[in-house]
């Protein structure tokens, strides 16, 4: 496995994101819709050293839009409310083989929504670990190695999953809380029949501990655990015809994530770990395993009339 390292000073973005709110409703009332959107366009230069597929000036625009609601329905209890969300993916994500998005591409569920047990969701969510590998690892501009990388045995870790159940704690005890998930894989519906895509499913969870240092500031430490079973990819040998059918191994993958993340006055930091093995068995009963070691560290200043700017950078490499 080559790896692959960005600095912040290799990539150059430019965002600029409007939230959009229409029909906005109380928490309180019986019954609430929103819809809302992000207008949301980056422009970005970027300089790899190893592989130059993906170098270039690229425009990757975000804007999306979403429809969500409650219902407080009278044979619930009184501190649970019943939710759901539909949204869309991103208009034109750069360097994308498709343009367009629909309705469902990224959250979207139905589930509850408690003052005493949390939130429970069930449909499309983002997994535990991918959580915060999305923020504060990548996002804004920044995921092209810690997010869109490490890739081993065929697949990375999850990102949003269809078919799953998410939980939510509520503060276990001070700063503490649990996220807790399970669900299928994108191979549980494989065409080919198999018994192992069969089994692909999906369980992982992450563990939150906050401190609150006083005058607005903060530390949480971050633990993560995700574990994937019977996952297919398919390889072909190098100048096989089109017509090869390549060679299919089912991998059982696995990922863990140490982070540390906070806040002091207006600069925001973070850092992270992330530890992926993956093993499958092999026709001839040999027993392939791969391991990747990967990390991110950065800062983030917020500046501006109520912190509505905020500079972003970061160090990462896999």
């Amino acid at each position: 496995m080559f790896k692959k390292t960005l600095l912040a000073s290799s990539v150059f973005a430019a965002i600029a994101a409007i939230p959009a709110v229409a029909n906005e409703s109380s928490a309180d009332d019986k019954y609430g819709h929103d819809l809302y959107g992000v207008i949301a366009v980056q422009l970005a230069n970027r300089d790899y050293k190893e592989d130059n597929k993906n170098s270039g000036f690229q425009i990757n625009n975000e804007t999306r839009l979403g429809w969500r609601g409650h219902a407080r329905f009278d044979s619930l209890p009184e501190h649970t409310k019943f939710i759901w969300q539909v949204e869309t993916g991103y208009v034109d994500p750069s360097f994308s083989n498709r343009s367009g998005s629909y309705f469902g591409e990224r959250d979207t569920f139905v589930g509850f929504d408690s003052e005493r047990f949390g939130l429970v969701r069930a449909g499309r969510v983002l997994t535990p670990l991918y959580e915060l590998v999305d923020w504060p690892g990548s996002n804004p501009g920044l995921g092209d190695v810690w997010d869109w990388g490490g890739t081993i045995g065929g697949v990375k870790h999850n990102d949003r999953q269809s078919d799953t159940i998410r939980w939510d704690t509520m503060e276990l005890w001070t700063g503490f809380t649990l996220d807790l998930a399970a669900g299928a894989g994108n191979d549980r519906s494989d065409s080919t029949g198999s018994e192992k895509s069969k089994n692909n499913y999906w369980h992982g969870g992450a563990a939150h501990q906050r401190f609150d240092l006083g005058s607005g500031n903060w530390i949480q430490l971050d633990l993560a655990y995700e574990m994937n079973y019977n996952t297919r990819s398919v390889a072909k040998q190098v100048g096989a015809d089109d017509d090869d059918p390549g060679i299919t191994n089912y991998w059982d993958n696995k990922a863990w994530l140490v982070g540390v993340q906070g806040g002091l006055g207006p600069v925001g930091y973070f850092a992270q770990y992330r530890r992926a093995e993956a093993e499958t068995e092999e026709a001839n009963s040999s027993t392939v395993k791969e391991k990747q070691d990967s990390y991110t560290t950065g800062l983030m200043y917020n500046f501006g009339a109520n912190n509505k700017w905020q500079a972003k950078s970061c160090l990462c490499q896999e």
